[in-house]
């Protein structure tokens, strides 16, 4: 008789004794992981509502306790942060270099208007004038009316952008020079002009106009006064500062500006407050630093 099928019955029967006991014990084990991190995270989910609320106690408990302090408040200092006002800062004087702030020289280029086109002659002359007349390479020409003169040159061209109507002969190198402005203070040209093609809109901006082009339009006595109305407007609420189209109109009512028509108030500027407010950083000119508005 053969003991051989015997052998390997048990052979068999141990082995499948084996495997079951191993799937079973590893069968424990995933389930003893799954328990420990479900509990684990549990614990952690109940410290943390623990100590979120422990927290919000506590600022409760200094709140209530800041209502009653040991010693009364020192009036003065109460006075003190009542009393306090924001300081007024003039704004236009910053307003260069943004697109709303520029005069729009399309119409002047076009001249379909010959009122408007007339209006916005002059200005450009006066606001070259402003922003160039101390510069030597402007000062070196010693002719009175080299801003006229640069003016119609860039009528003479035609053009549709800056570089376009560049004049011949010695406006060149002046030209030149104001296209690109300087490192000594003197902005480019299109700091404060632009060439938009714009139908049907005033060249100028008057919520966003910047002091030179209020002086080139109305006269250096006349943008002191609506500056200094501007600030009391302001005063006011500490919100306003741009005057309204109809007390900026019973302001030139009641002070004329010899350099202005009061009847063009609306074909040179446009009320809409549609425009870029002012950046919270800018270069400075002269110091070429960035600094803040």
């Amino acid at each position: 008789m053969s003991f051989l099928p015997f052998v390997v019955s048990f052979l068999l029967i141990l082995v499948l004794g084996s495997s079951m006991l191993l799937t079973s014990f590893r069968s424990l084990l995933v389930e003893k992981t799954v328990i420990l991190g479900r509990n684990s995270a549990k614990l952690l989910l109940i410290s943390k509502q623990a100590e979120k609320d422990f927290k919000k106690i506590a600022r409760k408990k200094n709140s209530s306790e800041a209502k009653i302090p040991d010693q009364p408040p020192d009036p003065s200092k109460a006075a003190k942060t009542k009393n306090k006002t924001p300081a007024y800062k003039e704004k236009r004087s910053l307003r260069y270099g943004l697109d709303s702030s520029k005069i729009n020289l399309w119409p002047l280029l076009q001249g379909n208007d010959n009122s408007l086109s007339d209006a916005l002659y002059k200005i450009t002359i006066r606001l070259i004038q402003i922003l160039y007349q101390d510069a030597e390479f402007y000062k070196s020409a010693r002719d009175p009316k080299l801003a006229e003169k640069i003016v119609q040159a860039m009528l003479a061209k035609k053009g549709e952008k800056f570089k376009e109507l560049f004049p011949e002969g010695p406006l060149a190198n002046i030209y030149y020079k104001m296209l690109k402005g300087t490192n000594t203070g003197y902005p480019p040209l299109e700091e404060y002009f632009k060439i938009e093609k714009i139908e049907k809109k005033a060249p100028i901006n008057w919520a966003y106009a910047s002091t030179a082009v209020l002086q080139a339009v109305l006269g250096e006595e006349t943008t002191q006064r609506i500056l200094a109305a501007e600030k009391a407007s302001w005063e006011e609420n500490h919100r306003k500062r741009v005057l309204t189209k109809e007390k900026l109109r019973a302001l030139l009512q009641s002070h004329p500006s010899p350099d202005f028509d009061i009847n063009s108030l609306e074909t040179v500027f446009s009320f809409d407050r549609k425009g870029k407010g002012l950046p919270h950083a800018y270069i400075e000119e002269k110091s070429k630093v960035m600094a803040t508005r």
